[in-house]
């Protein structure tokens, strides 16, 4: 449609040009016999080069309109006056029709801009749809725990051994952990020194799983608050897909992750945002962070907050 719209301004312009040629050469006879007519009532030698072209034009006039036009009591040949009259008005007549020309030049361009910005639209709604494809084919998430526990007894006025029980009670964190999470189906579990990793080979259980890890977390933390004792969860989280090298390319961004030190929420890459965006009926909010050095370059480090 574009290539045919083209086609009709290029013909549109020819016309343009066509009517701006005619537009001059009708003003440069009108100049040349109206002058020659005028100056031949005086000195008939005066414009005497234009005679051959007002000849012609007179002869051509003649064809329709053969009259003489009386003057001070002298018969004038009136044909070049006729003609100049005719060629003024039809300047004038031109000058609107290619007003008309150039709107409708306007008018086939404003479709052409249409035409563009709706095919630029489908490329870009194609596109978008590809992408998605490609981020959805982005199917297994990994989950990385670690707990931090520390003796509120201890700090700086009463003093006390502030390393002492710390191992058991995150060792016993982690027990009470697995133990309430480990039925959750469709989700593998592995201990690796002092964090928890989940392994979710369905995306679309992410939410009730990330709300159910953090509901254990919460629980946890406020049995050991009883005991005096502070509790802090580190929760990563990170999506990839069947051909992505886990050991190599999504453990070492996970704890990387994890030494942000982000308490109690779940910390993600733009990545992980940009999949979980495609689901409905989200429960978080995934919130801007910050920009760490990850992987050894700047990235983005989101949150992801529970919605009220």
């Amino acid at each position: 449609m574009i290539k045919i719209y083209e086609m009709i301004t290029k013909f549109l312009q020819f016309i343009i040009n066509v009517l701006f040629v005619l537009q001059i050469t009708l003003m440069i006879l009108v100049f040349l016999t109206a002058s020659y007519w005028f100056l031949t009532l005086i000195d008939p030698n005066l414009f005497e080069f234009a005679r051959p072209i007002a000849l012609a034009v007179s002869n051509f006039v003649k064809l329709f309109y053969d009259r003489e036009v009386q003057i001070g009591g002298v018969y004038v040949d009136a044909s070049l006056l006729l003609f100049d009259i005719i060629a003024i008005a039809l300047v004038f007549g031109i000058a609107k029709f290619k007003y008309y020309v150039y709107e409708a030049i306007n008018s086939v361009v404003l479709a052409i801009n249409d035409c563009k910005v709706e095919r630029e639209k489908e490329f870009n709604e194609a596109l978008q749809k590809e992408v998605e494809s490609n981020i959805k084919k982005c199917n297994n998430v990994a989950i990385l725990v670690r707990f931090s526990a520390k003796n509120m007894f201890v700090d700086s006025c009463w003093g006390g051994d502030a390393e002492a029980g710390v191992k058991e009670k995150e060792e016993e964190a982690f027990k009470i952990f697995y133990s309430s999470i480990k039925n959750i189906s469709g989700c593998k579990f592995a201990k690796t020194d002092d964090k928890m990793l989940v392994l979710i080979e369905d995306f679309s259980k992410v939410d009730n799983i990330l709300y159910f890890i953090e509901l254990s977390a919460n629980r946890i933390r406020e049995n050991f608050k009883r005991r005096k004792w502070a509790l802090f969860a580190y929760i990563a989280i990170d999506v990839y897909d069947n051909k992505t090298n886990f050991k190599s390319s999504v453990y070492p961004v996970l704890e990387k992750l994890l030494t942000i030190r982000h308490k109690n929420e779940v910390v993600c890459l733009g990545n992980f945002v940009m999949r979980y965006q495609l689901g409905n009926e989200l429960m978080y909010n995934p919130v801007l962070y910050g920009k760490y050095n990850i992987s050894g370059e700047e990235c983005e480090v989101w949150a992801l907050v529970k919605k009220s």
